[in-house]
């Protein structure tokens, strides 16, 4: 497996997480949830790191910005 291959799959592995994660927030309002719990913590780094790049962007911001950086290596790497 190719390092361009590799990292493709992990930034598409990632933004399904967070997509799944922004679904979940709308339905479930119990944060005690075990399947919540799971995406909020296998999503919450990339929040952090989200949140320093756009301090007050919602969800769809981090989405964007995962699907260029996506297309960007996939493109140039």
């Amino acid at each position: 497996m190719t390092l361009k291959l590799f990292l493709n799959y992990t930034l598409s592995f990632l933004m399904w997480l967070v997509i799944g994660r922004a679904i979940l927030s709308i339905f479930v309002k119990d944060p005690k949830n075990p399947i919540f719990g799971i995406f909020f913590i296998a999503t919450e780094p990339i929040y952090k790191l989200g949140r320093k790049i756009f301090p007050i962007a919602p969800t769809i911001f981090i989405i964007i910005f995962i699907l260029i950086l996506r297309i960007l290596i996939v493109k140039y790497l």
